[in-house]
């Protein structure tokens, strides 16, 4: 299905099944507790496990000419679990911030994406800085609900976050989740101040693959021939991306293959295209670690000691740092602290919640002249 055909969040979204537990039964034929289940629901059970093997074998014989099917598989791992978003168009709240569940953002050339839009719950008498979020999945998986409690957070804390839900890969590839970010900014830069934001202070940040996407976006918001050479018209101008935030990304294409990250290969044949990646004629644009300028904004990079995405944090700021940028890094080499991937998420442990208390101090320091708390 071409992209152009594929509009709003119904590509990102999967309806959550059905429980499968039933009411308690009457008479004599009440289950007691600690009672094997009935026979039907043994038989129910195995015949979803031989769909679920079906569906593995599947996948495993036609992985050769299709990235479809383990594809579909790597993304019910990483969606099993996750709590169903509140409808578009809704407002609810989520810890100290009120969020705008799924407004649209038209996009030229390439679907329709959307954003949740979290502010502070008690009103601020200046205008915010904007923080535009992009969620990580392997550009697979996953959504904008996904980040929710960080970014209720990141909010509270006197930002106003907007959480892209971008298309997923491999039905919508490369450009696309670009072309969405930088969409996005184009609505917050004329919408910010319907949501207490101030259209002039802009943050760009990304987790995982969206780190790489975020960077990425950071290059066509500061590099116009970067921009023209992907085929994107920046939406912000100079100085209104006063920093980036990236924790736990890849950022060189000719490397990450050597950091063993599972299932490395399904995502990037899903985003290009193309099962040998480093064949994709555009692979170089995805390196922010080769396409970044001495104009790149200043950087906040996080990664755990046990992440195998650790040597590209390393690789992207020694790259950033030859060319001028000023980066802050956030890395845990020989703590012995044993962080995993994803591990910014976990603000209640103490290694999460040092890096969300120096990631607000980043965002402090480069905010500008801009009102809040």
């Amino acid at each position: 299905m071409d992209d152009e055909a594929l509009t709003g969040r119904s590509d990102n979204r999967e309806t959550p099944p059905a429980s499968g537990g039933s009411g308690a039964a009457s008479g004599r034929h009440r289950r007691r507790p600690g009672r094997v289940p009935t026979r039907s629901f043994r038989r129910r059970a195995v015949v979803i496990m031989g769909v679920i093997a079906t569906m593995v074998a599947v996948a495993v014989l036609t992985y050769g000419v299709s990235v479809q099917p383990g594809a579909a598989i790597v993304k019910l791992a990483f969606e099993a679990g996750a709590e169903p978003p509140p409808a578009p168009g809704s407002m609810v709240a989520v810890r100290d911030a009120t969020v705008t569940v799924g407004v649209p953002v038209a996009v030229s050339g390439a679907p329709t994406a959307a954003l949740d839009i979290y502010r502070p719950a008690q009103p601020t008498s200046s205008p915010l800085p904007v923080v535009l979020w992009v969620h990580g999945g392997g550009f697979i998986a996953n959504s904008s609900w996904m980040v929710s409690d960080y970014a209720a957070r990141l909010a509270a804390s006197g930002y106003v976050v907007a959480s892209l839900d971008y298309s997923l890969a491999p039905r919508s590839r490369y450009p696309t989740p670009v072309r969405q970010a930088d969409a996005a900014f184009a609505f917050l830069r004329d919408h910010a101040a319907e949501y207490g934001g101030d259209s002039a202070a802009f943050f760009l940040g990304g987790d995982s693959a969206g780190a790489q996407i975020a960077s990425e976006t950071a290059v066509v918001e500061t590099d116009p021939a970067f921009a023209s050479r992907v085929g994107i018209t920046p939406s912000l101008a100079a100085g209104q991306l006063r920093g980036v935030v990236l924790f736990c990304g890849l950022y060189d294409m000719r490397t990450v293959g050597q950091t063993g990250f599972p299932a490395l290969r399904t995502f990037l044949w899903s985003y290009t295209g193309r099962r040998d990646y480093l064949r994709y004629d555009r692979i170089e644009e995805l390196s922010t670690t080769g396409t970044a300028s001495a104009a790149y904004p200043a950087t906040f990079i996080a990664v755990g000691d046990a992440d195998p995405f650790e040597p590209q944090a390393i690789e992207l700021t020694s790259a950033l740092r030859d060319r001028g940028v000023d980066v802050t890094t956030e890395f845990w080499t020989g703590s012995g602290r044993d962080l995993p991937h994803e591990y910014q998420f976990d603000v209640d442990a103490d290694a999460g919640r040092t890096t969300f208390a120096h990631t607000l101090d980043f965002l402090a320091r480069h905010r500008g002249e801009t009102g809040g708390r």
